[in-house]
């Protein structure tokens, strides 16, 4: 850090237009913060290097040989006991998933200008995806309202006719006319139960409009009117928000890891889903991406997203529980992890895509889930669910081995050869 510099007393000077001498000030020593940010690679393709992040990975290199092969689980608890309690944070570094395991995104925006006329302008979209407590008590409170404001209309009516009005002596009706507006309905709580009875249509028993007023006729229909479009909408919107394409895939189900393991002689990157239902998704299409953080040449940081080839282009027909399998070849952007540390230490996210037709209602459907880099575990495989049971002619699914996995051997691959 330079010297401090400090100006001499006798340099100051007198200004002309101060009538009072300036006092010398002594200048602050600045102080080097402890804080400090720490860069470090997640793997090759990133274009920054860090000399913190070389010596640890120098010091991992010291505790296992280059060309570690073995399973996840045992490196985990191999570096807890050789790596100090520092590189292990840098080591088990947190990825922030932006999909979560049940398909619902982690991302929020904020700040968004004229949101809430957004939100009322397309009013249908907003009720159908509110969240169920706010729809039911919409739906609720959508009643209790209209029967609430309507029985305030009957009651001003009546009032203004006069219905309220009574002889404290002989109890009889001083209002204008033969009869009142409301039969059987003298105070607001016959009104509100008048009102009830005459939006569900249950009545009209002791309580009913008389022809004496026609304001109540044209009172009576416009709550006819309100009725039906309010017990219209709600059922609408109820049974939008039941049967909408999103949750035709809620039965669904992904393996909660995903294995690197050879197969054919090839190493693969390999995850389980199934469909337990009886009428299976029509013309389903899987999809799998990389979500990455990478810092460009310039110091950047951008998001970006590769996408993985499956085999048979994603198209699959699921029957039973399926492995869905891609490569890890040339193309791969996972070619540069040769290891389980390299997967273990890798900072990414696979985001998995489920695309398909409901056969309920013909419409598209999708359903959604990730893995972070902590849930691809090395040398492990799927173990089988699927047997047939001759004696019933049938084939049997142990779905409580859908996430079960074993350890396989991975010695004396060789790993070139397979991506051959």
């Amino acid at each position: 850090m330079a010297d401090d510099i400090i100006i001499p007393k006798e340099e100051l000077r007198r200004s002309t237009s101060m009538p009072v001498k300036p006092r010398y000030c002594e200048p602050d020593t600045l102080k080097r913060s402890d804080e400090k940010e720490i860069l470090y690679a997640d793997d090759e393709d990133d274009h920054y290097n860090s000399q913190d992040s070389d010596t640890f990975l120098g010091q991992v290199n010291k505790f296992k040989s280059d060309r570690w092969l073995g399973s996840t689980i045992d490196l985990n608890i191999d570096l807890k006991k050789n790596v100090s309690e520092l590189d292990c944070i840098k080591y088990n570094k947190r990825t922030c998933r932006v999909v979560e395991q049940n398909g619902n995104e982690n991302v929020q925006f904020l700040r968004i200008p004229d949101k809430s006329w957004r939100y009322w302008k397309d009013f249908v979209t907003t009720l159908i995806e509110l969240e169920w407590k706010y729809t039911l008590s919409l739906f609720v409170g959508s009643f209790f309202t209209s029967w609430f404001v309507f029985a305030v209309l009957w009651y001003m009516v009546a009032y203004a006719h006069g219905d309220m009005l009574f002889d404290e002596v002989t109890g009889e009706r001083l209002g204008e006319g033969k009869e009142p507006c409301v039969i059987g309905a003298s105070t607001f709580v016959g009104m509100l139960l008048h009102s009830i009875e005459t939006q569900t249509t249950v009545g009209f028993g002791e309580r009913y409009p008389s022809e004496e007023c026609p304001e109540s006729m044209f009172l009576f229909i416009m709550q006819i009117i309100v009725s039906v479009g309010i017990e219209g909408a709600m059922v609408s919107i109820i049974y939008a928000k039941t049967a909408r394409p999103t949750k035709q895939l809620a039965k669904m189900r992904f393996s909660n890891k995903a294995v690197v393991c050879y197969r054919d002689g090839k190493l693969c990157l390999i995850f389980r889903i199934c469909d337990p239902r009886k009428q299976q998704i029509i013309g389903t299409k899987i999809r799998a991406y990389v979500l990455k953080d990478r810092v460009t040449s310039e110091g950047e940081l951008i998001k970006t997203h590769t996408e993985l080839k499956i085999e048979n282009n994603g198209n699959s027909m699921i029957m039973w529980p399926e492995t869905i399998c891609h490569i890890i070849d040339k193309n791969s952007p996972f070619y540069n992890y040769k290891t389980a540390k390299d997967f273990n230490i890798g900072s990414f996210e696979i985001f998995v895509s489920i695309v398909g037709s409901s056969p309920a209602t013909g419409q598209m459907t999708e359903e959604r889930t990730s893995y972070l880099s902590k849930e691809v575990f090395w040398g492990q495989r799927f173990v089988n669910v699927i047997v047939y049971d001759p004696r019933n002619d049938r084939y049997i699914i142990d779905y409580s081995n859908f996430n079960t996995t074993i350890s396989v051997d991975m010695h004396g691959k060789s790993i070139e050869i397979a991506n051959d």
